[in-house]
């Protein structure tokens, strides 16, 4: 008696060890089902959950830097839809711990020559993201840490989803 596999809305009938074969063809639809029910979950190109941490922002004021992981292939994605989220810190006397965030929104496309895109945020790490004509995400700092700060660090997490072309 064979096991019933559900993919979306559609049963396979696998085979159970030890049973006779002659499942050929339905492994394979199953197979084929999942692997289109996973291209919706990470296609090629996407960009999973990822944290980086960024180098000293003091350096960086008015001065961008690439976000290492975070950029697209102008030769396959057309079009970006992705999430980030800034974090500062430092210590200060008399203020203690500190902590800046900031989180955004990017859609963005390829037109094959420079990428338009459009940033909602919430929030101000005091930091500004920007693509190049690459398709490397940038950032730059807009303010530097105070005077005295202690156990400073500047961090990012990022995820995107793309149509390639």
């Amino acid at each position: 008696m064979p096991k019933i596999l559900t993919v979306g809305s559609e049963e396979f009938e696998f085979p159970i060890s030890g049973e006779n074969p002659g499942y050929g063809s339905e492994v394979t639809d199953w197979a084929e089902a999942v692997t289109t029910a996973l291209e919706t979950v990470q296609k090629p190109n996407d960009i999973p959950t990822t944290s980086e941490i960024l180098l000293n922002p003091d350096i960086l004021l008015n001065t961008p830097a690439a976000i290492s992981g975070f950029s697209f292939s102008i030769a396959e994605v057309i079009a970006i839809e992705a999430k980030y989220l800034f974090k500062r810190a430092y210590t200060t006397i008399p203020d203690g711990n500190v902590v800046k965030m900031e989180v955004g929104f990017i859609e963005g496309f390829f037109d094959g020559v420079n990428w338009g895109i459009s940033i909602r945020t919430t929030g101000d790490a005091g930091v500004l993201i920007t693509i190049n004509s690459s398709g490397q995400m940038l950032y730059q700092t807009t303010e530097n840490f105070p005077v005295g700060a202690t156990n400073k660090s500047l961090s990012i997490v990022y995820e995107a989803k793309v149509i390639n072309n």
